[in-house]
């Protein structure tokens, strides 16, 4: 690489007194794509105020609506179920009464121990506690001459859920809006490059 290969013009037009002074590009095309972006943005929240408290007012009613659905279904589902038992415990006959006579005597009894048995009617008494609070977990680690019921499984939804990030904050906009905005900026720069 050799040394002579320099422009002495370069220096020279600065140092001299006789050349014009050097222009400073404007800066009209930039502010102008600042006022039109500033403009679009402006209008945006105009509509964005219009617009945002009937959809709001839209997607309240929708969640009443579907709430006064759920309590009506629930309501229904225990009004059925309180017929159900009524009409199960209507058509169950009453214990008939005896006129015996039971003489009480009190005797000592040492407290169980495990090895001593249930009878009977004390195995069907336990069952039948058992049974009344087997959706509530107690009683499992009584023992049973019965097998337990078991539950049927619950329903379960197959709709995909609408929770998601994307369907909050609108996932197809925003990278709309992320395109407009690089073809902003290649635009700004590309107005700059003209102007110099």
């Amino acid at each position: 690489m050799s040394l002579t290969n320099y422009d002495e013009k370069q220096f020279d037009e600065g140092s001299g007194g006789g050349g014009e002074p050097e222009k400073k590009p404007s800066n009209r095309n930039f502010l102008l794509a600042i006022g039109i972006l500033g403009a679009i943005f402006v209008l945006a929240l105009i509509l964005l105020l219009i617009v945002a408290p009937r959809l709001i007012a839209n997607q309240n009613t929708q969640r009443q609506e579907t709430a006064a659905a759920i309590n009506a279904a629930n309501t229904a589902t225990a009004g059925a179920a309180t017929a159900a038992r009524m009409t199960q415990l209507a058509t169950t006959a009453p214990p008939t009464a005896t006129k015996t006579l039971v003489a009480i005597v009190r005797t000592s009894t040492g407290l169980p121990t495990a090895t001593s048995r249930l009878s009977v009617s004390e195995m069907q008494t336990v069952q039948a506690l058992q049974t009344q609070m087997g959706p509530a977990g107690g009683g499992a680690g009584t023992p049973s001459s019965t097998p337990r019921r078991t539950s049927t499984p619950r329903r379960t939804s197959t709709a995909l859920p609408t929770t998601g990030f994307a369907d909050e904050v609108g996932l197809p906009g925003l990278l709309g809006m992320a395109v407009a905005l690089v073809l902003v900026i290649l635009l700004v720069r590309r107005i700059r490059i003209s102007s110099h």
